[in-house]
């Protein structure tokens, strides 16, 4: 959320409403060393293509796209009330430097597969966090 430059269009209080919280790793330090840390913001801007993809369960990209990063496919925690999701996190995160607070605000947690509900077993473990990969062409 920017801290700058806010306006509003209207000072009427909705009533009916969600809530937006600062998203936060809950990674517990398994893959990556960001426990607790707030996640920054991130656009992936690429000028001169015109179509992203995000492939979970991918480290590559299909012939004739480009690999813009990889990583792992991260949501809401699995018993919480939302509408998940599921975005494709960089496998070397960045996180806002002193923010190493658990406030319990937006929690994504790693993704793991449920193998036979709609997704193979095969090359999937139930056990494993789900990778992914964002292309462009």
């Amino acid at each position: 959320m920017p801290t700058t430059g806010v306006g509003h269009l209207s000072t009427q209080n909705p009533g009916h409403l969600s809530l937006i919280y600062g998203s936060e790793y809950q990674s517990y330090n398994k893959i990556w060393h960001n426990h607790d840390y707030n996640v920054p913001c991130a656009v992936c801007y690429v000028p001169d293509k015109s179509t992203k993809l995000q492939l979970p369960g991918r480290i590559t990209c299909p012939d004739s796209w480009t690999q813009e990063y990889r990583g792992y496919i991260m949501a809401e925690y699995k018993n919480h009330q939302r509408n998940a999701v599921f975005e494709c996190v960089d496998e070397a995160p960045e996180k806002i430097p002193h923010t190493k607070r658990n406030t319990d605000g937006a929690l994504l947690y790693f993704v793991t597969p449920v193998c036979n509900r709609g997704i193979p077993c095969g090359p999937y473990h139930p056990n494993i966090a789900i990778t992914c990969s964002v292309c462009t062409r």
